[in-house]
């Protein structure tokens, strides 16, 4: 199993005050491609974690977030010199307050829950305990002290500090690198202590980690039966089919005239060709 950092994106790795959903927006903060590329010198994997409440409110839609984190890859990538620095993204576009429908419900991979860093964690075996967070906002370190990791805060006030309880706080992001590069190096392979902070011999709150990971196997179950359930366009598809195959029936009764014999089976295929499609449209809703 391997350690990781986990990285909030935005006012962390881009300059974001607002919702993004255009990737020519895209503007890395100072230092942070240089940083991944020496955390991932030292053995860490590279995850973004991100709220992407914009989804939920209708300013743009999932497409677009995945090209932000395209180009984010991209330009980390660029700046660095290296490829393939960050190792996924994950990010939650579900809102309690939605304006789009169905995205208006809690979800566990909201932060400050931590339900996308125990995905990551299981999707990737990492080692949640000698792995960071950074992030600017107080749920970015509630989100990590709950998965049992360390944490630094950056650019944030003394308010914030003293709510988030952070392993440390920093100003930068380079400060932020720096920091766990010296702590990864320097500690006793028996503690989990930042000599910077009271507070960094972080131990995840058992029972709130056992509450996140029965919530996350529900919300899996939900989707799964989502997913499952009969839809219109699924219902569409089933008389679709049975339409094809009483088309090709009709046919096989008109073997000995092939002019019609053909007419029926043209039919029969471009009606399968037509199920095709519904199905395929059904699964992307």
């Amino acid at each position: 199993m391997e350690p990781a950092v986990f990285l909030d994106r935005d006012n962390t790795l881009i300059v974001n005050d607002g919702d993004l959903g255009d990737p020519r927006a895209v503007q890395l903060i100072d230092g942070v491609a240089a940083g991944l590329a020496k955390l991932r010198e030292a053995g860490f994997r590279l995850v973004v974690v991100t709220n992407q409440g914009g989804v939920a409110r209708g300013k743009y839609d999932e497409s677009q977030v995945d090209a932000v984190h395209q180009e984010i890859a991209a330009a980390v990538d660029r700046d660095a010199g290296r490829e393939g620095l960050i190792d996924r993204f994950y990010y939650c576009p579900y809102h309690p307050e939605a304006t789009v429908e169905q995205y208006r419900r809690d979800h566990p991979w909201r932060k400050p829950r931590p339900g996308m860093i125990l995905q990551a964690a299981s999707d990737m075996r990492l080692d949640l305990g000698r792995s960071w967070v950074i992030g600017d906002q107080v749920r970015d370190i509630q989100a990590g002290r709950a998965a049992g990791c360390r944490t630094v805060l950056v650019h944030a006030g003394n308010d914030a500090v003293s709510e988030a309880q952070p392993s440390a706080a920093v100003a930068t992001f380079t400060e932020a690198v720096e920091l766990i590069l010296r702590e990864d190096t320097t500690r006793d392979l028996q503690s989990d202590r930042v000599s910077s902070s009271p507070n960094a011999d972080i131990k995840p709150d058992l029972g709130q980690l056992k509450a996140a990971i029965v919530e996350l196997g529900d919300e899996l179950r939900m989707e799964r039966a989502r997913r499952a359930a009969f839809t219109p366009l699924k219902l569409t598809a089933v008389v679709l089919q049975l339409v094809a195959v009483l088309l090709v029936l009709l046919g096989l009764m008109q073997l000995g005239q092939t002019e019609t014999f053909m007419k029926w089976m043209i039919s029969a295929v471009f009606v399968q060709l037509v199920t095709i499609a519904v199905v395929q449209a059904d699964a992307r809703t």
